[in-house]
């Protein structure tokens, strides 16, 4: 949804992986979404901290000195959330979180038509964790969203970074 600005896309399980770099071509990522399947990872894991380094470090390259990430996800584990809470709050960088799944949760569909499992063989079946989610959105001074059937959990989400966005360029206009 988003019209104006640069947007990346990394995808992440153990190791986090760039799929497009910064571009304003927002259908270059489009066009790349119908591909990203769990089983593509060529190793699970939810390895958050790192994944955000990496959206650190693209807005970096990119020049970006104030940006935003939204991240998109079922939890942060708990041995990660003290370590991502210090990356995002070092960085500068806005983190927004939008929360997928439900607090009973559910088996995560794989490419055979079967479920995800874990080393045991165990169907994995991960319950939203939004705790943590809103704890670290807070320290990365954004916001937490739930998903949604409709489109106001993105809505909301976009307003508040567009919003960020056009204050920055307004303090940024001011200065001059």
């Amino acid at each position: 949804q988003r019209v104006d600005g640069q947007t990346a896309l990394i995808v992440y399980a153990a190791e986090p992986y760039v799929v497009t770099p910064l571009t304003n071509d927002v259908t270059t990522i489009e066009s790349q979404l119908p591909a990203l399947k769990t089983n593509i990872m060529p190793s699970q894991g939810s390895s958050t901290a790192i994944a955000i380094e990496k959206g650190i470090g693209l807005l970096k390259q990119g020049g970006v000195a104030s940006g935003d990430i939204l991240l998109v996800t079922d939890g942060v584990p708990l041995r990660e959330l003290e370590p991502t809470k210090k990356i995002i709050t070092d960085s500068g960088i806005r983190l927004s979180i939008l929360g997928v799944g439900t607090a009973e949760g559910a088996p995560i569909p794989d490419a055979s038509g079967g479920f995800v499992k874990d080393v045991s063989g165990n169907i994995v079946v991960q319950p939203l964790q939004s705790d943590g989610m809103r704890e670290l959105a807070s320290a990365g001074n954004g916001l937490y969203h739930s998903v949604r059937v409709d489109d106001k959990d993105i809505t909301m989400l976009l307003t508040s970074i567009e919003n960020e966005l056009g204050r920055r360029d307004t303090i940024t206009a001011d200065r001059f």
